[in-house]
Order: structure tokens, then C-alpha cells, then sequence
């Protein structure tokens, strides 16, 4: 598979604050992804839920190395796939610099893990390329909780759920990155 985004994006910033469309991946931003999340974690009180959180490993290093525009087209090419990998009833946001978040309801962990697994290895495998025709090597690690019902009448904190998740991406991190870290199953 060879990305081919050449055209002029905006430079790699920081994911937008507003609540609109992150115009780099396409994908909703930091503020609109939380407002989803909570709308959604509150009228699926009883629904399965789980928070996948993905971020594009050595992200800087691409961007020093081979340039804004370089980094802007490898956002949109994962914000783009992620888009494809996911179900269309999940919510995705860009919510920081190179890190994606997906709130997946009416799923089993096992089913989300194996859409954690499909991701990383469809983005190990995307072709990005500098200017200058050298490929740019692009993994993700991917940090997957799963959303604790504090009961039926309260939604969970999406901020606790967010923070777990990022725990699970620093393991998958530390391990070598391009990695997906998730919980066990629990025993039924």
C-alpha cells in the first residue's frame, strides 16, 4: 500500500482544541472526540465498552528528520486508515500531536484487539516517502482499556479510561513500540 498525500497540508501542530474537524487527519479533534465519548459512555450505560488509544511511535523523529509536511501526510495517512479499520458507529478524534483515541460500544475486548492488531499491522505495512524519495519507516503502538461501569446509573470517567489507556501505550512503548497492549480477558 503506498500513501500518496503530496499535496500541500498544514504543517504537523498540535491537535486543534475545537470541538470541529481536525483538518490534518480529517478525524474530529481533542474536545470534539471527549464530548462524543461522554455523550456516548452516558446513553450506553449497560453496552460493552472499550477505549483504544493509538500513537504514531518516533512521530518527532519523522518530523525532524523529514519535515512538517512529511509528518502532516503520515497523520492523515493513519487517521485516514484508522477511519477504514474501525465501525462507523465508533468514535474517532485525533487527540493530541500523534495520538489517536477510538471509543468502541456493543464490543468484546477480544474484538477490539484483534481491530488493535489489523491497525498496527496495516500501518507497519503503508509506504510514506520524503521528498527526497527515502521511505519513512511508520509504526503505532496501541493502548486498549476496557471502560468500567461504575453503575447503571453513571457513566465512567472518560478521563480515568483515557489515562489507563495511555499506561498501556507507555508499556507498549517500553517494550519496543509497534506493539498493541491490552488487558487480560476476564474470567467468566
Amino acid at each position: 500500500m503506498v500513501a500518496d498525500f503530496q499535496e500541500r497540508a498544514p504543517r504537523s501542530g498540535p491537535a486543534p482544541e475545537a470541538g470541529g474537524e481536525d483538518p490534518l487527519s480529517g478525524l474530529i479533534g481533542r474536545d470534539g472526540f471527549a464530548l462524543r465519548a461522554r455523550d456516548r459512555l452516558g446513553r450506553h450505560l449497560r453496552a460493552a465498552t472499550v477505549l483504544t488509544l493509538i500513537e504514531i511511535d518516533h512521530f518527532d523523529d519523522v518530523t525532524g528528520r523529514f519535515g512538517g509536511d512529511c509528518g502532516a501526510m503520515v497523520i492523515r495517512g493513519v487517521g485516514q486508515e484508522l477511519l477504514a479499520t474501525v465501525r462507523g458507529s465508533d468514535v474517532v478524534g485525533r487527540v493530541e500531536r500523534a495520538t489517536f483515541a477510538v471509543l468502541h460500544c456493543d464490543i468484546d475486548l477480544a474484538s477490539v484487539r484483534a481491530v488493535g492488531e489489523r491497525l498496527r499491522k496495516t500501518v507497519q505495512d503503508m509506504a510514506f516517502f520524503g521528498e527526497d524519495g527515502t521511505r519513512i519507516p511508520v509504526t503505532v503502538s496501541v493502548g486498549i482499556e476496557v471502560v468500567d461501569r461504575v453503575g447503571r446509573r453513571r457513566a465512567p470517567s472518560l478521563e480515568a479510561c483515557l489515562s489507563r489507556a495511555t499506561e498501556r501505550v507507555a508499556i507498549a512503548r517500553d517494550a519496543g513500540c509497534n506493539r498493541v497492549v491490552a488487558p487480560l480477558p476476564r474470567a467468566a
